[in-house]
């Protein structure tokens, strides 16, 4: 995020066809409006919950949440955002 763009969330799109019978919530992803940062999704599966993952060619390290699911969407989108942030910094202060 070289000129500071906003992160911001968006509901990911409705699956279509066959993949609409049995799908659960619809999970959402944080980008700038160019890059993808992280995406929360939730478990269909018991105990349930929400998880999420970070990475791709965004510069950020890759983590996978899907073991340690949390409760709510809000507090998984909350932890994926405080990691991106968190990386985004660090990337650049290496940048200096």
């Amino acid at each position: 995020m070289s000129e500071k763009k906003r992160l911001r969330w968006k509901k990911d799109k409705k699956p279509t066809g066959l993949a609409r019978i049995c799908i659960g919530p619809i999970g959402s992803s944080l980008h700038d409006g160019e890059k993808r940062y992280a995406t929360v999704s939730n478990l269909h599966l018991k105990p349930g919950g929400w998880y999420w993952v970070a990475g791709w060619g965004s510069g950020v390290p890759h983590k996978n949440t899907c073991y340690e699911p949390v409760e709510t969407e809000d507090q998984a989108k909350a932890d994926a955002k405080k990691y991106v942030i968190e990386h985004l910094a660090m990337l650049a202060e290496r940048a200096k």
